[in-house]
């Protein structure tokens, strides 16, 4: 299934892929609470039948007794029963919704929830893919990994001047080669990872089976300090991002990387994993530890957010030990991006209409983002980000913050999700790549947070 569970009674099967999407599991009681917040915002109805225990083990890389643990939890909730016959099945009522966001859609769900692009915004990859056909290469025997258009367009982009470059299908797989590349050349699966981060890589280490080290970080970036703290424990890699960080939204300066490369200078072998998730659509501009430290530097860019997700090309520039190492981890060698989708990206790249649509999405996100942020603030909130497509919203009790606005037909991302260890506050996760551009409708998203999470006990 997609998006949603089909109506209530019907039966319909919530597939382990699916469900793998939106649930995250540091152990049975995380998972648990994961399927419940589904359940309690909507997003998994009464009646839907669940993936058995070793599909979904299977699918998010835990064993089958985590997941039954995590459903004898919610069976003792009263969320789900399992049935001789049936299965496993939803059997939770969410209350009936209140003063519901009709804004949208025909007062459709409003999902602030997911790190969702308007489509609207993307250039068109008609000429793109044109482009790319002609290019003389395509369709050899031997391997590109990177075609020598697009790292002449990405070259004047980069941080630093890297000794190899490789590509990968997403930023994930990128982001997810390099940490399994920085494991393989250090021998050891200790990572430091800035702390709050994106739930997105907290998944793929945690697939990595990794021991998460945090490092605290402030408006400026990961704190020196605490990553000089984390490195005692001879991490094989300290992941982070450079700009336009999720869930905070801050940019790490020329100054601070600076300062956090003189930090990895005191243990010799601790890789630095850059990820650049949001790319050109990033406003800030970008500073790499690799400018101090290019033989233990891996940069991962991501351009899905400016072009397209069907483009399924990132771009990854770095030391070549471990640029040869993550060529070697995928499929053992075999893998590689078509040249021609290494082409259509090396196109917009250097394309003026192409830049001049990534130039007015970037706008048009920034517009969304600060005219919520401005809506929230007047009603009391701390809403944070200076770039990026999310917002991070400070709030008394994030799980009942999470269910009051469910009710009133808006998901939002739990902030507990973005933490490596123990958490330092409550929050909420705000995607605003789709937000609405109309004032009123903003205004009208800013009230119902005002009465489904009121901020009087904010501290």
């Amino acid at each position: 299934m997609h998006e949603e569970i089909g109506p209530e009674g019907s039966g319909q099967l919530a597939e382990a892929e699916w469900l793998a999407r939106y649930v995250t599991t540091d152990g049975a009681g995380d998972l648990a609470m994961s399927i419940g917040d589904l359940v309690r915002s909507g997003r998994l109805e009464s009646g839907a039948r669940l993936p058995t225990v070793r599909a979904l083990g299977a699918c998010m890389g835990v064993s089958p007794a985590t997941v039954a643990a995590a459903w004898s939890k919610l069976r003792r909730d009263g969320i789900i029963e399992t049935r001789r016959r049936g299965g496993t099945v939803v059997v939770y009522r969410a209350p009936a919704p209140t003063e519901r966001w009709h804004g949208l859609a025909q007062g459709r769900p409003l999902d602030l929830a997911q790190g969702l692009i308007d489509h609207a915004l993307l250039p068109d990859l008609g000429p793109a893919l044109q482009a790319a056909l002609g290019y003389p290469m395509n369709h050899g025997a031997g391997k590109d990994h990177m075609i020598a258009p697009l790292r002449e367009a990405v070259a004047s982009t980069w941080p630093f001047k890297p000794a190899a470059w490789t590509t990968a299908s997403s930023g994930t797989e990128g982001a997810l080669l390099a940490v399994k590349a920085a494991i393989r050349y250090t021998g050891t699966t200790v990572i430091a990872i800035e702390s709050p981060t994106s739930p997105r890589l907290l998944d793929l280490c945690r697939t990595l089976g990794a021991d998460l080290m945090p490092v605290a970080c402030d408006e400026a970036g990961p704190i020196p300090a605490s990553l000089r703290e984390a490195l005692q424990a001879r991490p094989g890699a300290f992941i982070y991002q450079p700009r336009a960080q999720i869930p905070l939204g801050h940019g790490v300066g020329e100054t601070r990387t600076q300062a956090l490369a003189e930090a990895l200078q005191r243990v010799p072998d601790t890789i630095a994993v850059e990820d650049d998730f949001l790319g050109p659509l990033a406003r800030q501009p970008s500073f790499s530890i690799g400018a101090h430290l290019p033989q233990r530097t891996l940069y991962v860019r991501t351009y899905c957010n400016a072009f397209g997700i069907d483009l399924r090309t990132c771009v990854i520039g770095g030391a070549a030990p471990l640029i040869d190492t993550m060529r070697r981890l995928r499929s053992h060698g075999a893998a590689m991006n078509s040249r021609i989708l290494q082409g259509a990206l090396a196109f917009l790249l250097t394309d003026a209409d192409a830049l001049a649509t990534a130039s007015l999405a970037r706008q048009r996100y920034a517009s969304r983002r600060l005219a919520l942020a401005e809506a929230l603030r007047l009603r009391g909130f701390e809403a944070g980000n200076r770039d990026g497509l999310g917002i991070w919203l400070a709030v008394p009790r994030e799980s009942e913050a999470i269910i009051e606005l469910a009710q009133r037909g808006i998901s939002v991302g739990a902030g507990s999700r973005c933490f490596p260890g123990e958490t330092s506050g409550q929050f909420l996760r705000l995607s605003t790549g789709r937000l609405p551009d109309d004032p009123g409708q903003i205004r009208e998203i800013a009230d119902a947070f005002a009465v489904g999470a009121p901020v009087d006990a904010v501290s």
